[in-house]
């Protein structure tokens, strides 16, 4: 029997979902993962009551997360990721002819259900011989850590639960320690229209620590509101400097199907109810 999804992305909204499915329901130490079937998105990634990923438009957030970030740094050869269990984000990353990629999530059934009930999101990625995954707290293993890398991308929950430290300016600042010269940081950041206090919060703390900032966008249809923004902190590169023509020479071959160099002028480029908030 087919049963109702409720999204709450903010006070008095919420995106619903028929499921006609349960494939996987089971409470970890962090959270309640669930993996759900929908008419319109296939199989549908739940932590607790928030839709984390799907089939159908994964490609949507975690191309943008990506590649923005790895096609602004000149040379990406170490990545770091913080969250991001579904694979999904690893998978888009591995394209590019990085040599180390280090992949840290708290929760092992997020990606023990993925890799069970999704596996078309993450691939090979975890197979992958550059991949390095670790099972714990991100925002310790950033504190003490003391690898370098080129690029990190941090694929957070909401500020909830433990996810909160991953939205600080204190978090912020370890990964400015852990980047090199040309070092840049991408991180979601939530939705323009529902959660605009978070997307202010996010460029207040990384502007504490990374000269360039840039909050940019993408439409991901599964989550509430369909607008989503995430945010860029570069210590020397600006997205912005980049022309299409030469985004899209750097992911030439990779088989994308959101991300070109028209989108990365595009997504960095706000609609002006965007442009206010992220200005004041």
């Amino acid at each position: 029997m087919a049963e109702w999804l409720w999204d709450h992305g903010g006070e008095g909204f919420a995106q619903v979902y028929r499921t006609d499915e349960v494939l996987f329901d089971a409470a970890s130490p962090y959270q309640r993962v669930r993996v759900v079937r929908t008419p319109m998105f296939g199989r549908m990634l739940v932590l607790d009551d928030a839709v984390q990923t799907s089939e159908a438009d994964e490609f949507c957030y975690h191309e943008l997360l990506a590649h923005l970030p790895l096609v602004t740094h000149p040379a990406p050869k170490r990545v770091l990721i913080v969250g991001g269990g579904d694979g999904g984000l690893l998978e888009e990353a591995l394209k590019h002819p990085v040599e180390r990629a280090v992949m840290v999530e708290i929760d092992r059934m997020v990606v023990d259900a993925t890799l069970r009930w999704i596996p078309q999101i993450p691939g090979e990625a975890f197979e992958d011989p550059r991949t390095e995954l670790r099972i714990e707290d991100g925002f310790a293993y950033v504190r003490g850590c003391a690898e370098r890398f080129d690029v990190a991308l941090v694929d957070s929950t909401d500020p909830q639960g433990p996810s909160v430290p991953l939205f600080g300016a204190a978090f912020y600042g370890d990964l400015h320690r852990l980047l090199g010269e040309d070092g840049v940081l991408a991180v979601q950041s939530g939705s323009p229209l529902y959660q605009q206090d978070l997307v202010a919060e996010v460029r207040r703390n990384l502007r504490q620590h990374f000269p360039v900032v840039r909050t940019y966008l993408a439409c991901v249809p599964s989550y509430p509101g369909v607008l989503w923004t995430f945010t860029l902190a570069s210590k020397r590169h600006d997205p912005k400097a980049l022309d299409p023509q030469q985004v899209d020479r750097r992911v030439a071959g990779l088989g994308l199907r959101y991300y070109t160099g028209l989108q990365h002028v595009a997504s960095l480029n706000p609609p002006p109810f965007l442009r206010d908030v992220l200005e004041a």
